[in-house]
């Protein structure tokens, strides 16, 4: 069994959580993946799963094989079809993003995406944290904020440029008195994001090329811009929210703004995806979903 049929079948047995359905899905029987899942582990010197009556629990090093299989397979099929005349959108398409970004601008455009290109299988990972595209497995991680890799390597298509506004809710504005100056944020209800380790991001505005750098203060504190956003819907406080995410409730005048001269130095948020990757089918059609 040549070793592109190996990684595969071990890629059925994992995703289909049994031999049995791994031997469904390559046509073999039972006794046959059973043997060939020995022979595999006997070569590389490692149990990868670990079998009971119940359930099959996929080991350490179990998990890291996978990965790389998945990344070869994947890897086969791109070479495949960068050599072919064809167009055809499909197979897997790994997606990393931020929760917000993700969750707002990435997975309203993932139905139409799949109804286009029956044949693509996307996952979307949200997850608040720079990924090894090849480590991961992820064929396109989607950042904001830092700039691109300064490598040949990878490819970086800008997707947005965003801001963050200062926002609060009518029914708290009309509680308390909107400030007049960002100083003026250092005494007011304030919802505070932080890191993952607790660290509070500061507020930087600017306003015709002056800035100022606000550290604020507040009782309520999240990580996340959308937990953010619901506070502020609620008149918790005032919040410092990325433009796109804020939109709708501003035009809803669900949010009104504060300090409206003033807002974040621009950032871009951009697609990265590796160089050999440039002329993927699956990565063309993501990319274009992007495309107004």
């Amino acid at each position: 069994m040549d070793l592109l049929a190996q990684m595969a079948l071990f890629v059925s047995i994992v995703d289909g959580k049994s031999l049995s359905a791994a031997a469904r899905a390559q046509r073999l029987s039972l006794p046959a993946v059973s043997r060939r899942l020995g022979a595999l582990e006997e070569e590389l010197g490692a149990s990868l799963v670990v079998r009971s009556t119940r359930r099959l629990h996929v080991t350490d090093a179990g998990r890291r094989w996978y990965e790389h299989c998945v990344r070869v397979l994947r890897d086969v099929d791109d070479a495949r079809a960068s050599v072919r005349s064809t167009n055809v959108v499909q197979g897997r398409l790994v997606v990393s993003a931020s929760l917000t970004f993700g969750m707002v601008e990435v997975l309203p455009r993932l139905p139409e995406l799949a109804k286009r290109h029956p044949r693509l299988e996307i996952d979307l990972r949200l997850e608040d944290q720079i990924v090894d595209l090849v480590g991961d497995g992820v064929d396109v991680a989607i950042r904001a904020g830092a700039p691109p890799p300064d490598s040949t390597s990878y490819v970086a298509h800008p997707l947005a440029s965003i801001d963050r506004v200062l926002v609060a809710a009518p029914a708290w504005l009309r509680k308390n008195r909107a400030p007049r100056d960002p100083e003026a944020l250092a005494r007011l209800t304030c919802l505070v994001q932080a890191t993952l380790a607790g660290a509070t991001i500061p507020w930087r505005l600017h306003r015709n090329g002056e800035e100022r750098t606000i550290d604020v203060r507040g009782q309520l504190r999240a990580n996340a811009p959308l937990a953010l956003r619901d506070l502020a819907l609620a008149g918790a406080g005032v919040a410092y929210l990325p433009d796109f995410l804020v939109a709708p409730d501003l035009q809803a005048r669900r949010l009104r703004r504060v300090l409206p001269e003033w807002s974040s130095p621009s950032l871009r948020a951009f697609a990265l995806h590796r160089t050999e990757l440039r002329n993927a089918p699956r990565i063309r059609a993501f990319l274009a979903a992007f495309t107004p």
